[in-house]
């Protein structure tokens, strides 16, 4: 009977290593993508939730969303009622994974989306982008457009 030798299970091994490796990269790629896709849709969700409340006029309201990028702390966006935005006004906030940043707003600026009465349209048109962090090429891109569509 033969056995295996020693250059045998060494490159056994490192085959396994190897293999093991690229797996754990895809997974950890695959992974950081579907948090993009999660945080655009609940981005897109919120923003759509603050429409809606500007259509049905609850509290007598209009409805928007502020976007922060801080230089320095997390990137966060939060849903308010109002014309204006401001602390008193808050019904929720939301802060993006650790992974994801806001490319626009662009760092040390903040955004705002406020749509109006009866028929849901903004202000003004907007952008919003979101990108991994380290990995800027991994982006998505949310626009409210004049006629209120909201699409990413």
């Amino acid at each position: 009977m033969r056995g295996f030798t020693l250059i045998e299970l060494l490159i056994t091994i490192a085959i396994t290593v190897a293999a093991a490796t690229l797996g754990i990269m895809n997974l950890v790629s695959h992974r950081q993508e579907r948090d993009l896709t999660l945080t655009t849709q609940e981005i897109a969700t919120v923003i759509r939730n603050a429409q809606d409340r500007s259509i049905a006029q609850e509290e007598g309201s209009r409805w928007g969303v502020y976007f922060e990028n801080p230089s320095s702390g997390s990137d966060f966006y939060e849903l308010f009622k109002g014309t204006t935005y401001a602390t008193g006004t808050i019904v929720s906030k939301s802060v993006l994974r650790s992974n994801i940043q806001f490319d626009v707003p662009i760092s040390n600026s903040s955004s705002t989306v406020i749509f109006s009465p009866i028929t849901g349209l903004p202000d003004a048109s907007s952008t919003i982008k979101i990108s991994l962090i380290g990995k800027s090429t991994s982006s998505s891109t949310i626009t409210i457009n004049s006629n209120g569509e909201i699409t990413y």
